[in-house]
Parts: C-alpha cells; structure tokens; sequence
C-alpha cells in the first residue's frame, strides 16, 4: 500500500504541475472571471487565478518530494484533501451567490472533490493500519 501512496503522490503532483497550466490554456475560463464589470475579479487577468496557480504548483512539489517517504510526509496528504474540500465547498456555495460563477458547479468543483476521494482513498495512512 505504501508503494500505491508514493506513486499517487507522484501522479497527482506531476498532473498538478503539468496538467493544470495547460488546463489554461485548453479551458480558459479561468482568464475570462475578470473580464465582466459584475464580477468580483475585475479587471481582467486577476492575481487571484495566479495565486491560485502557485499555490497548487507549491503543493505538487511537495507531493512529488514527499513521495519519498509517504508515511513521514502524510501532512502533505492531509493539507491537500482538507484544502481542497475546502476549496470545492467555497466554491459551490459562490456559485449560487455570484451567478457567472455558476461555471464552476460543472468542472472546478467536481474535480476537486474527485482529488479529495483520490488523495483519501490512497491516504499513506491507510495502509499502514
């Protein structure tokens, strides 16, 4: 099982490093959140989506090193199901209040809560009881 936790971390942090940039560029929705006067990213091309980005990517790197000994770097793990579960239910419950947001329900907030069940499902923990 151990074995399973090091190749998940090293799978979901090369899909965040490689996957979600180019994710960008394929689905750019993200680029057009500021583009409306209504939303609250105006203007365009807001630091948020950035942040975002490097956020996630700081995450990865740690995911790929903490490969190494994934029992020892099971905090990695718990931040990330934690972050995104977060995450995911923040925005959900934005989409009902901002309604341009609504995007989200049908691509962001799905995949989040798929990357939560991901990273529990081969939680290092897990197989180590």
């Amino acid at each position: 099982m151990r074995m399973d936790s090091a190749r998940m971390m090293r799978i979901v942090g090369w899909f965040v490093i490689l996957v979600l940039p180019l994710g960008l560029v394929a689905y750019p929705a993200g680029f057009l959140w500021g583009t409306h006067q209504e939303s609250p990213h105006y203007p365009p091309f807001s630091p948020y989506l950035f942040m975002l980005l490097a956020m996630y990517v700081a995450w990865a790197v740690l995911m790929i090193r903490g490969a190494r000994d994934p029992l020892g770097n099971r905090a990695i793990v718990d931040y990330g199901i934690l972050a995104n579960a977060l995450h995911g239910l923040v925005m959900f419950g934005e989409a009902f209040v901002y309604p341009h947001e609504l995007q989200h329900l049908w691509a962001d907030v799905p995949l989040l809560f798929v990357l939560c069940a991901v990273l529990w499902w081969w939680h290092p923990a897990r197989g180590a009881t």
